[in-house]
């Protein structure tokens, strides 16, 4: 069987960190070998330039700068029109509107695949620019890979095309995996009575920062001089850092909230083993599904999620894997932490169950799988 040559086509690639980025490079690499696989995406800035990722060609586009979060990069869409017409499938990990209108100018014939990985929330003006574009790409494409019947239901744009949907969940990163089982196997049960919780994300609006931080007043009402019995690290950074950090100060929360900004992947493991839960307060449709959320569960951590009509409480479950609030509900979510800090028996038992869901339901080679699957089919293989 002859291999596919297959593109994965993004707005930015690692070393640049983030969820699509690190999808795109879990199947760039994961189908190397069963596919010709290679890579094309933009940069925050400077001249392009190739260099081969863990044995996958990347090719990164030059760049004049972000302007609302979108690469000024003529170089990205002149390179794929000059070079479309080699591969049988080209990838596009959206939303990314640059890799729209590279799509559409191109003149592609091939097989074009979509990853839908979040709908645009926020930025609404420039979704009467976007949107006809967007259209045309979800009409254009073969197939639209999507992580869980949520993301379809939930989304006003991908609802209309379910009919071409494909579920294929994300998967956790293998060197995540093993790391994880590590941990298993070594771990000791804690005598101490803290509580520790754990954020990992950007510091935006859609993280729920600022409830969270709410949340964490609503525990020192509550909590009163015992408030040093919950601890909370926050890793990340974000437009909202200095905000947070001066609530913090204000409501006299400094010796409970810890803010570590960005952090290695050895200081992450280090820190999911020693939290006691993973809490997950986002508040718009931006959030689709939390990658960081099977990393915590693989640790054996239960999360505290948020009912958003999207894949987030289909990841970890209400009452089975965690605990799942309403968006934006700082009363409800310290209700959860104090649940979690006055039943210690149960909160493990549900990172127990965490942990085998992820197991059963989030391996990267279900992932990986399915995806060179639907890419054979869409070729006639």
């Amino acid at each position: 069987m002859r291999k596919l040559k297959v593109l994965q086509l993004g707005k930015q690639y690692y070393p640049h960190i983030g969820g699509i980025e690190a999808t795109m490079q879990q199947i760039a690499e994961g189908i190397q070998g069963e596919a010709d696989s290679y890579v094309l995406a933009s940069q925050d800035r400077g001249a392009a330039y190739e260099k081969t990722i863990n044995g996958v060609p990347v090719y990164f586009a030059k760049s004049l700068g972000i302007i609302a979060s979108l690469p000024i990069s003529w170089d990205l869409v002149r390179y794929l029109k000059k070079h479309c017409a080699e591969y049988d499938v080209i990838h596009l990990h959206m939303p990314f509107p640059l890799g729209d209108l590279a799509c559409l100018l191109s003149g592609y014939r091939g097989k074009l695949v979509l990853y839908w990985h979040s709908d645009v929330v926020r930025q609404k003006k420039a979704m009467l620019f976007y949107k006809p574009l967007m259209n045309w790409t979800l009409k254009r494409a073969d197939a639209i890979a999507i992580a869980t019947q949520g993301n379809i239901d939930g989304s006003p744009y991908v609802k209309p095309f379910e009919s071409k949907c494909v579920r294929i969940p994300f998967g956790l990163r293998k060197a995540w995996e093993k790391k994880s089982d590590c941990y298993w196997e070594r771990r000791t049960e804690s005598k101490d009575s803290t509580l520790r919780l754990l954020f990992i994300g950007r510091l935006v609006y859609y993280k729920g920062c600022s409830i969270l931080m709410a949340a964490m007043g609503e525990l020192k009402k509550k909590l009163g001089t015992e408030i040093n019995q919950v601890e909370l690290a926050i890793v990340g950074t974000g437009v909202l850092e200095q905000e947070m950090k001066q609530q913090a100060e204000q409501e006299g929360l400094e010796g409970a909230i810890r803010f570590l900004g960005k952090i290695s992947d050895e200081e992450m493991e280090k820190e999911l083993e020693h939290c006691d839960v993973l809490v997950f307060p986002s508040v718009a449709n931006s959030e689709a599904f939390g990658l960081v959320q099977l990393e915590a569960m693989a640790y054996g951590k239960p999360v505290i999620n948020t009912n958003l009509p999207t894949g987030v409480p289909w990841v970890s479950l209400d009452g089975e894997t965690g605990l799942t609030v309403p968006p934006e509900d700082a009363e409800a979510l310290s209700r959860a932490i104090l649940w979690m800090k006055d039943h210690p028996t149960e909160r493990r038992e549900m990172g127990v169950r965490a942990r085998q869901r992820v197991k059963e339901e989030f391996s990267q080679e279900q992932m990986l799988s399915q995806i060179l699957r639907l890419y054979r089919e869409l070729c006639g293989q």
